[in-house]
């Protein structure tokens, strides 16, 4: 079972009226599962895809997965599938005492989020010490404190890494490049429903641009910056990654647990709450459908 994270997570940012006011905003759309009405067209396969609310991208979702051999995972898409994979890899990755087998677990959590390559070449590089690093990374992002001395060091946090920390660590979403995109448009909604003139520090979530060529011939945008007011800064590998990592998975946790999100289809059945809506920001998060200005 993975460890609870706890609540001492920076807690002058926590205390920020901005953060405040968005987990409210959240948790009463949630609660009332408002209408969010999203399209695009996937490049790969050509399919459309039309979410009505965000509960309706989370029933859509779709990703698809390899098997896993050493677990018995069998290859799969929806998020019954994955959500199964995601269970074996954290259990897997939890009891992992040895670099041998911490090495075995990262490498499947990378083959399970196709993001192997890179990742595959430092794992297997840093191999000797593998396990005492990645435990202690997460001891750090479970107490909140990310100015201990092992997040000053240089600390390898992207894409890969933050999916091998979301199944050691309870209460940790994966932030990668499609769910930061996603959470992004939700502010800049937010921000516009309050008739906010400027995007509030509190909740510049760092977006990241999608893996594909430079020359594609439609590029996806996962980028929410809209005009001069609401500008996101970009993700930067490492601390950067990590701390806004840490912010995201708290405000979403905060806005399952507020009493406004009570009625919330998210809190039924199947995975836990937070990977729910972590997969229905992934969906929404593919193509934001126009090219931020």
């Amino acid at each position: 079972m993975s460890t609870k994270v706890t609540r001492r997570t920076y807690p002058a940012y926590k205390q920020r009226a901005e953060v405040k006011a968005f987990i409210e905003w959240l948790a009463q759309h949630l609660g009332s599962n408002q209408q969010l009405k999203h399209a695009y067209v996937n490049r790969k396969t050509g399919k459309n895809w039309q979410f009505a609310d965000l509960y309706d991208a989370y029933q859509q979702y779709e990703w698809q997965h390899p098997g896993v051999p050493h677990l018995k995972v069998s290859a799969g898409s929806c998020a019954i599938s994955n959500t199964n994979a995601l269970n074996a890899l954290s259990a897997d990755l939890s009891v992992a005492n040895c670099d041998e087998t911490m090495l075995r677990g990262t490498k499947a959590t990378m083959s399970w989020g196709g993001v192997s390559a890179r990742n595959n070449q430092w794992l297997e590089v840093n191999q000797k010490g593998l396990a005492n690093t990645v435990t202690q990374v997460a001891q750090v992002l479970r107490s909140g404190d990310l100015d201990s001395p092992q997040f000053q060091k240089s600390l390898r946090f992207n894409a890969g890494m933050t999916k091998v920390y979301s199944l050691i660590c309870q209460d940790f979403i994966i932030y990668d490049s499609r769910v930061a995109a996603a959470l992004g448009m939700l502010v800049v909604i937010f921000c516009e429903e309050k008739g906010l003139r400027a995007l509030p520090g509190g909740l510049r979530f760092p977006w990241a641009p999608a893996k594909e060529g430079e020359n594609a011939a439609v590029p996806k945008c996962r980028n929410p910056s809209k005009g001069d007011a609401f500008k996101f800064p970009g993700l930067r590998r490492g601390h950067h990654h990590a701390i806004w990592n840490m912010r995201a998975s708290w405000i979403l946790s905060q806005a399952l647990a507020h009493h406004s999100a009570a009625t919330s289809p998210f809190l039924g059945g199947g995975a836990g709450a937070l990977r729910r809506i972590e997969m229905a920001l992934f969906m929404v998060g593919y193509d934001l459908g126009t090219v931020a200005a």
